[in-house]
């Protein structure tokens, strides 16, 4: 049944009755009268803190994608990167460490989980929706799935592994900030053990003083051995001692602050730092405001806008990192290691471990390895002399009847220049008489320390063959009875070797490695360069400390220097091309 006309009926006041007939359309299935009502002031209030939320989040989202790098843009969402802090966002620019920390386990009764509200894609319902929100809830299906997909295509993906950990947000003092000193902290204060396992195999170059001393009770053999210099030492040495004097003591008054820029002038701490974190960033000096926390810089440390928590100590990557003694103590030591001091004087002046001063002493004697094959060249040249010598260094038994060879010695010496070098040699195994073997392995460092057109000064114990082999051809021989008389002879080096070197280890020698003997040769060789009087070995010293502290490495400084210590022989250096002189 169509309803075509609808009636309504309307009473005046006479109470007659007028009856009204009215066409009606076919389409409209129901007529209503409607009417426009005002909002609330809540309400208004309430749409307005919505659309002003919209608003805010929206240009925070703007400021912080103002200058991140897109990574990722697709039809749906955009990914980018924002490294460091976001503005505003404070929720998010905590560290990643801070978001780790594990919930703790509820106690007590399970409680049951709270009733989630699902999205039902059921279409079992569809004429009940309105056909304007059909169309929108089409569109979000078929968003959800594309996010799906992505982000099981993300989840596939390996994971990359952090390469550094994330410093927590704890404050900053001078031992809790990367490469700081650990002065006072319960790392300072362990000592190593007292007992020893002589069980053990221990390959460590320094394994045998050790147990020497842990046993004994008594200094390590190395601390006693003094590699004094001879050929070239001046008169000048008392004036130059008081002058030292002076200038340490000087530095050594400085407050915190002044001294520690003394340390950045003179190399001994690193100038410029760069984020670990972050490639290429370079790291800012700054002065913390309370200087107590850094009281051995004077509040200056080193900090980072892209890693905000993180602060770097002043000495990070360089000789004084991780030290349990102030940066005043360490070169206390320096100036002791210079002058040659006793070593019981430094340890009751200075107040500090043996242990640690005998790994110290190490640490400069591998400065001074490097250092030597940075700047000493190839010695000699076109039919300049260079004098040649070996002598055998061992120990007798009680009665002088034995005697067992502890290493071989090689001497080269340039008589002009009054340049040296030396190299420990291990020797052949007992019962083995292979002479040629024996000289190809001591005269081995020849090729690399002089040139092969130099005129080769030596005596009849080496082998001349051996030296032809090697490609040096203007050899003299001189036999050992004609040394000191004879003008082209090798009486110079085999002097120092027998006279000055064996001094050295007069009663060590069988508590010292091969590998610690080589550091000794390598001091004195040194010292015979850059170290004639303990002025110019401060300065020498601490200019080659310098050298190694400005090297960009991912090890620790003192790491390093410990690798050269238990192995001088090798090549710490980048090969440079040879310059005659």
């Amino acid at each position: 049944m169509v309803v075509t006309a609808t009636t309504e009926t309307e009473t005046t006041d006479d109470d007659s009755v007028i009856v009204v007939t009215s066409q009606i359309d076919p389409n409209q299935t129901l007529q209503l009268d409607c009417f426009d009502e005002e909002l609330s002031e809540i309400q208004k209030e309430y749409y307005e803190k919505g659309v002003k939320e919209h608003n805010d989040i929206k240009n925070r989202l703007k400021d912080v994608i103002g200058n991140a790098h897109n990574i990722y843009s697709g039809e749906i969402f955009s990914a980018y990167e924002i490294l460091g802090p976001a503005p505003g966002l404070d929720e998010f620019s905590k560290p990643i460490s801070s978001y780790n920390k594990k919930e703790p386990k509820p106690r007590g009764r399970k409680r049951e989980p709270e009733p989630r509200a699902v999205d039902s894609d059921d279409d079992d319902d569809e004429d009940l929706i309105p056909l304007s929100r059909r169309k929108t809830k089409a569109i979000k299906k078929e968003k959800r799935e594309r996010e799906s997909k992505s982000r099981e295509r993300e989840r596939r993906k390996p994971e990359k592994s952090p390469s550094i950990t994330s410093v927590s947000n704890v404050r900053p003092t001078e031992s809790t900030a990367i490469g700081g000193l650990v002065v006072g902290t319960d790392a300072a204060k362990r000592k190593p053990s007292a007992v020893v396992d002589l069980t053990k195999d221990d390959n460590n170059s320094d394994s045998t003083e050790v147990s020497f001393n842990k046993l004994n009770g008594k200094t390590f053999p190395s601390l006693v051995v003094v590699a004094r210099p001879s050929l070239r030492v001046k008169d000048t040495f008392k004036n130059d001692r008081s002058a030292l004097d002076n200038k340490v003591k000087g530095v050594l008054m400085h407050p915190a602050v002044k001294f520690t820029e003394w340390l950045i002038q003179n190399g001994l701490v690193k100038s410029e730092q760069q984020c670990q974190m972050h490639s290429g960033k370079q790291l800012k000096l700054g002065m913390y405001s309370d200087a107590a926390k850094f009281p051995y810089s004077g509040g200056y440390v080193w900090i980072s806008q892209c890693c905000p928590t993180r602060f770097v100590s002043v000495f990070n990557r360089s000789i004084f990192e991780g030290a349990p003694y102030a940066p005043t103590v360490l070169l206390k030591l320096i100036y002791h290691w210079v002058c040659q001091t006793n070593v019981t004087n430094v340890v009751q002046w200075v107040k500090v471990d043996n242990l640690y001063l005998k790994n110290f002493f190490a640490w400069l004697r591998s400065v001074c390895t490097i250092a030597l094959q940075s700047h000493m060249g190839k010695m000699g040249g076109h039919n300049k002399k260079i004098e040649i010598g070996v002598i055998s260094l061992g120990t007798t038994t009680n009665d002088g009847k034995q005697r067992q060879v502890k290493v071989e010695v090689l001497g080269i010496l340039d008589p002009d220049q009054k340049l040296v070098r030396l190299r420990a040699v291990e020797p052949l195994a007992d019962g083995e008489n292979n002479h040629k073997k024996r000289f190809q392995k001591i005269l081995e460092p020849l090729g690399e320390w002089v040139h092969k057109d130099s005129q080769i000064l030596t005596d009849l114990t080496v082998d001349k063959n051996v030296l032809h082999a090697m490609g040096f051809k203007n050899i003299v021989q001189v036999p050992p009875q004609d040394q000191t008389r004879a003008p082209n002879s090798n009486a110079q080096i085999m002097d120092y070797l027998r006279r000055i070197v064996p001094r050295m280890f007069q009663n060590t020698l069988s508590l010292l490695s091969r590998q610690i003997i080589q550091q000794f040769l390598d001091e004195l060789v040194w010292r015979e360069q850059f170290g004639t009087s303990p002025g110019q070995a401060f300065d020498n010293i601490v200019s080659h400390i310098s050298e190694q502290t400005k090297v960009d490495s991912k090890e620790s400084f003192t790491s390093r220097l410990t690798k050269v210590s238990a192995n001088p022989y090798k090549t710490w250096v980048a090969a440079k091309p040879n310059k005659r002189k």
